[in-house]
């Protein structure tokens, strides 16, 4: 690892810790941080492979500290989402491991079409457009572990943007208020990459040295992220959340075709 930041040199360092601060915003506030800081470890020649596991690091200790704050904010519920963070962990473990026997050309087309109709459907929908809770339509229950199943499979199999999927299932499905949808998304999102992350780790695909300077940044960037939506909601949560899903839309389809 040493000799990994040797070659980088100290400017490289100083650049992923600044990136990870603004990953780690744009991350606690709408999700898709990952898209932010992984185009920039591969900039910096560190092997595809490590670059994932290592984004994988960075972004679970960015998240975990954005769940912290929460809790002590006391705005997150643990009991309400323990049936989703099984299942999340479950979907994910399940995604990462089927990953090579699934077609992945065929989800990375299926991707950016989704998130520009996440995009269209949350430019348009009241429900985002008013911080207030509405209709449920699925049980806590029932929403907790189908989407648990599909959303962890997703992050564990792909990843980009599954924090936005989370939030905006949370708004849709569950009638969650965007503000609530955002924090209640932190600790469901983080076992996804958690998972993943152990997967990396067993494998030996992981940068920790580099993770851990880049998770410092995030824990910054998570503590400015998370202050803003506890105090913003959504006057800041909905332009930034569309914002992010029409980047990622746009870089997927552009990485499907070219």
């Amino acid at each position: 690892m040493i000799e990994i930041l040797n070659e980088m040199g100290y400017f490289a360092i100083a650049t992923l810790f600044f990136v990870a601060i603004i990953a780690g915003i744009v991350d606690t506030i709408a999700g898709g941080g990952g898209l932010i800081t992984l185009p920039m470890l591969l900039l910096f020649n560190i092997p595809p492979a490590t670059a994932l596991g290592t984004n994988r690091l960075q972004a679970t200790i960015g998240e975990l500290s954005a769940i912290m704050f929460f809790i002590r904010k006391k705005v997150l519920n643990f009991k309400f989402l323990l049936n989703g963070v099984v299942f999340t962990a479950i979907g994910a473990a399940t995604g990462t491991m089927l990953a090579y026997s699934i077609n992945e050309k065929t989800l990375a087309f299926a991707l950016p079409v989704l998130l520009l109709l996440i995009a269209i459907y949350s430019l348009l929908s009241h429900k985002i457009l008013i911080d207030v809770e509405s209709r449920k339509l699925l049980s806590t229950k029932s929403f907790l572990i189908l989407s648990g199943l599909t959303i962890g499979f997703y992050n564990g199999f792909f990843g980009p943007g599954a924090g936005s999927i989370w939030i905006l299932a949370f708004v849709v499905l569950l009638g969650s208020t965007v503000s609530q949808a955002t924090i209640n998304a932190k600790p469901l999102n983080f076992i996804g990459n958690l998972i993943s992350l152990l997967i990396f780790l067993f494998l030996g695909k992981v940068s920790i040295l580099i993770g851990v300077i880049m998770g410092l940044g995030q824990i910054l960037g998570a503590f400015i992220g998370s202050h803003l939506v506890v105090k913003k909601g959504a006057k800041i949560i909905k332009p930034i959340f569309i914002i992010v899903v029409i980047f990622i839309a746009i870089k997927e389809i552009y990485h499907y075709f070219w």
